[in-house]
């Protein structure tokens, strides 16, 4: 059975060469369709709307076309779709998927027919709706509606056509975009857009040995590309979210040009620069782990970064972007200097019907909070898509999509009913992930078709809470948070450790400006590992990475071993320490003995370098301690000593911060007493005393017993 197997697979291997061999045209096109490269169309540019007046009548287009066939057997084709009628049926659309019933479609036009621009053809498409174009182009399009019902967002399919493709006469290449009509009625209000453009990169975190890596140049060069396309359009109201954490770490790695380009934006007077975190955070996991004192630390360095003299960003506070959901406890630290929130979907109560929401609300507290209400907006989840998706190739492709779906939101409901019965506009949040990596085309691309546009008007978050009215069309005029389900990943027992440590260490460096420098570089760190763009493991090996840094400004402090030699009586003995730093250190010299006294001294010494000590005494031991300033590279700290016995033993010696309890340095002293106790020498005393008594008593005795030898004989009877 095997060998019947192996002679008909060798009988088959041999009928394909032959095949091969003698039939090549057969092997040529498989291979041909192997090697040749895939046919793509991209978006360069289109016209972000039309309308029945002059001089927007036509869809214009400028098409990059890739293919490896002649351009003279290239064809287009265009089609037009009903207009879509929800956002879900828009989200079906965007990948080619459920575009509806045609409302018009060209006929294949060659690429030859149509002109280029530097490699891109370009396409001019009349739009015959609420009136008849009056130009001419490439192909008119005949939406088919009944005038004055035209406008509306209006699926496109382009779809490249190659003769060497799949198959004959089928689609090599498509996209699809969309077709805005706009014909705005004289009473309708424009749907207000509030664009938050995030400026930041990845948090400037600590690897193991406590470097931190200079900016990446890719995402760099992405930053300036996002801050030259907001510069490029001066007009258009945006929302600038300054990252303080990124600006101070390119403030201190030779980038000022970068972080001067912000500053000079933030003077302008058309956009708004929020004044936020340090670092971008999870306001409500902070603040649910109870880490409430950190989300404070990230606000207040935050605003110390951006108005120090190096970065000098002109931000206020007053309205807070959330990106993840909020707690009570977290609202409750905003409200203070935050009295309007943006808030992600899904984290607050009200309807979740077809029509977007589209209105401020007040944001009622939980039973028990002392907080203020504040005014809240949800930020809009699809134009949110549109700018995550932003940072692909096809950027041109993605600024049209944004802005069609946004023109799909005005066309639910044109105007809201206002109070006393007045047209009120609607307003939509589109909020870009933090440390946004966008392309600057798509970046450039929104904003220039914003520009203008007759039914979308770009504002900024102020704006938008002040012109969109709470309650309109009788909606509820209060929602509340729902119970956020978000779990909290930096480790809190961690943190509150670290900032112990941090706090003692700036207590202990912070009485001048080198020293505060290098205490806000090693707070810096803390913070940004604190970030929400990092994975829970990856705060903790930025956590790993502060302490790095931290332990090594605390190895230049050192306390010199010597051997001290005690006599009788008391001594003020030094105590070498030694600082390697480039700014004074305070700290507080501990020293702890059972076998030693510490004396204090009756008057201060002349030029010391530590306020008067606290001395403890017991039958158990002594201590000694003192504030010091140590300013020179070698310090003598005198501390008054008596031995309350004689030999060689070690005393430690600790220095600790002023605040915190951290240890600075550690070390010990051997202490060689050469002193005889009190005790000692009036015991010494006492037995030379008995020994002298002793001594004469028995010289007393011996010569009494001499004198009573010598008289004792009897006398002679006579």
């Amino acid at each position: 059975m095997g060998a019947t197997l192996l002679s008909a697979a060798a009988a088959a291997v041999c009928t394909v060469t032959l095949l091969a061999g003698f039939l090549p045209g057969l092997a040529a096109p498989a291979a041909m369709a192997a090697t040749r490269r895939a046919d793509h169309i991209t978006l360069v540019r289109q016209s972000p709307w039309v309308g029945p007046n002059l001089p927007n009548q036509d869809l214009t287009m400028g098409l990059r076309i890739r293919s490896s066939s002649p351009r003279a057997a290239l064809k287009l084709t265009f089609t037009v779709y009903r207009p879509i009628t929800t956002r879900s049926a828009f989200d079906e659309t965007l990948t080619g998927r459920s575009l509806g019933s045609v409302a018009a479609q060209s006929p294949s036009i060659p690429l030859t027919g149509l002109s280029t621009t530097s490699g891109v053809t370009n396409v001019t498409i009349p739009v015959d709706g609420d009136s008849t174009p009056t130009g001419t182009g490439d192909w008119t399009a005949d939406l088919g509606c009944q005038p004055g019902s035209c406008a509306d967002v209006y699926p496109v399919r382009v779809t490249l056509t190659d003769p060497d493709g799949p198959g004959p006469g089928t689609a090599a290449a498509q996209l699809v975009t969309y077709l805005v009509y706009n014909d705005p009625a004289s009473t309708s209000q424009p749907l207000r857009l509030a664009l938050v453009v995030p400026l930041g990169l990845a948090p400037p975190t600590a690897d193991g040995g406590g470097h931190v890596a200079a900016p990446s140049p890719t995402a760099l060069r992405t930053l300036e590309g996002v801050l030259g396309a907001v510069e490029g359009s001066p007009t258009v109201p945006v929302t600038l979210e300054p990252d303080a954490g990124t600006l101070d770490h390119l403030a201190h790695t030779g980038h000022a040009h970068t972080v001067s380009e912000v500053a000079s934006l933030s003077a302008s007077t058309t956009p708004q620069t929020l004044a936020g975190p340090y670092v971008p955070v999870d306001a409500g996991a902070l603040a649910g782990g109870g880490l409430a004192g950190e989300l404070r630390a990230q606000l207040r360095r935050g605003a110390e970064v951006l108005a120090s003299p190096s970065v000098g960003v002109h931000a206020t506070k007053g309205t807070w972007v959330a990106r993840t959901a909020l707690d009570q406890t977290a609202v409750d630290q905003l409200v203070p200097d935050y009295a309007h929130l943006v808030v992600p979907p899904g984290t607050v109560s009200g309807p979740t019907g077809p029509l977007t929401v589209s209105q401020p609300f007040t944001l009622s507290p939980v039973s028990g909070s002392t907080a203020g209400a504040p005014t809240a907006m949800v930020s809009d989840a699809g134009l949110g898509a549109r700018l995550v998706a932003a940072r692909g190739a096809d950027t041109t492709l993605n600024a049209v999509q944004l802005v069609a779906e946004a023109s799909l939101v005005y066309y639910e409901a044109p105007n809201l009913l206002g109070p006393g019965g007045t047209p009120a506009p609607r307003g939509v949040v589109a909020v870009a992930p933090a440390a946004w990596a966008p392309g600057a085309t798509f970046v450039s691309t929104l904003l220039s078709d914003l520009e203008g546009d007759s039914i979308i008007q770009p504002v900024t978050l102020d704006e938008l809470f002040a012109q969109v009215p709470v309650g309109a069309d009788r909606e509820a005029t209060a929602r509340h948070l729902l119970t956020p389900t978000t779990t909290v990943t930096v480790s809190t027992r961690a943190v509150h450790g670290a900032r112990a440590r941090q706090q003692g260490f700036t207590s202990a460096v912070g009485a001048s400006a080198a020293g505060t420098t290098v205490a806000q570089s090693t707070d810096g760190l803390l913070l940004a590992a604190e970030s929400s763009l990092l994975s829970a493991r990856a705060q903790q090996a930025a956590l790993v990475g502060f302490e790095a840094a931290l332990n090594s400004h605390l190895h230049g402090l050192t306390v010199r071993t010597d051997t001290i030699r005690l006599t009788a009586g008391t001594a003020s003995v030094p105590i070498t320490l030694l600082r390697n730093t480039s700014y004074p250190v305070t700290v507080v010299v501990q020293l702890t003995s059972d076998k030693l006294r510490f004396p204090m001294a009756h008057t201060p010494v002349a030029g010391a370098i530590c306020k008067a000590p606290e001395v403890r005494s017991s039958a158990g031991g002594s201590s000694f301690s003192a504030l010091c300033t140590l300013d020179h590279a070698t310090n003598a700290v005198y501390v008054n000593m008596s031995s309350r016995a004689s030999g060689d033993f070690q005393i430690a010696v600790a220095l600790k911060s002023p605040e915190g309890n951290l240890v600075l340095a550690n070390g010990q002293l051997t202490v060689r007493s050469l002193s005889t106790s009190a005790v000692a020498i009036a015991l010494s005393v006492g037995a030379v005393i008995v020994l002298f008594f002793w001594w004469g008593r028995t010289l007393w005795r011996g010569k009494f017993r001499r004198g009573a030898h010598t008289v004792s004989p009897a006398k002679e009877t006579p």
